[in-house]
């Protein structure tokens, strides 16, 4: 009997704590769902945000997951005053396999990070991320889909 009590007490704790691998796996299956929607032409309006509140919006077209146009607008930071300049980005870095690639970096690390990723129910991509360090402060980055939509 103590035996049974001792291997369920085990299983609980085991079932209770997530391990490090389990953000990883998480973000994997959401990848697989969103490729198995075969989305190949889509139009996507990332909002990222550092920790100065500086945000920026990169809206692209991508089309068989090469990006094809892109436009970008900031919003300035409160110590920026009324104007900020459009900062130069890695278009790649704000499509949907670009926020997996994102999430999957963060995510071995995700108890030091921070980490939180909410996934779109209908697609399954990474509609919101956000990493703040725990030793560090005023680190935060947020990134957050404002805009999807796919094309003809």
């Amino acid at each position: 009997m103590r035996f049974i009590i001792l291997c369920l007490s085990l299983c609980v704790t085991a079932c209770t704590v997530p391990g490090p691998s389990e953000p990883v796996a998480q973000i994997a299956s959401a990848q697989n769902l969103w490729r198995a929607q075969n989305v190949r032409r889509y139009r996507i309006a990332v909002q990222k945000t550092n920790a100065r509140l500086r945000t920026q919006t990169n809206t692209l077209t991508v089309e068989d997951g090469r990006v094809t146009h892109q436009t970008a607008t900031c919003v300035p930071a409160p110590r920026q005053g009324r104007t900020c300049q459009v900062e130069p980005f890695d278009a790649n870095e704000f499509t949907v396999d670009g926020l997996f690639q994102t999430a999957l970096a963060l995510a071995p690390a995700s108890a030091q990070y921070n980490l939180r990723v909410d996934f779109d129910a209908q697609y399954h991509f990474p509609k919101f991320i956000s990493r703040d360090e725990k030793a560090r402060a005023d680190d935060e980055t947020t990134w957050r889909v404002v805009e999807f939509q796919p094309l003809p």
